[in-house]
């Protein structure tokens, strides 16, 4: 997976973005085990922390997520939770639609 991050306003550690790389590879291994690239954007929005998360998972699978907090570690964790909440619920939707036209194929044929 290609991780690319952009910096806007605001200071990154070498720590921080080792953390990205440890998360993201953690979640995309539970539900996803290839990933295209993920670009995840840090930036500084009034007096909050801001950041985006964006995943390209494979063909026409593209997951977002953004949150904001009072520092780049928490806007980051929570901005990481809800891409792990959408990529659970997008690898059901793919199990039970598979499932579903695997017993239309059955009960036709």
């Amino acid at each position: 997976m290609q991780l690319s991050l952009t910096v806007r306003g605001v200071e990154v550690d070498g720590g921080l973005r080792s953390r990205v790389a440890d998360r993201l590879g953690a979640i995309l291994e539970k539900y996803f085990v290839t990933a295209i690239e993920a670009h995840v954007v840090f930036s500084k929005e009034a007096h909050l922390d801001r950041v985006d998360i964006s995943l390209h998972i494979g063909r026409r699978i593209v997951v977002n997520a953004a949150a904001s907090a009072s520092d780049l570690p928490a806007a980051f964790d929570a901005a990481a939770d809800r891409l792990g909440k959408q990529l659970r619920r997008s690898k059901r939707r793919l199990r039970e639609h598979h499932a579903r036209q695997g017993a239309g194929e059955r009960a036709e044929g």
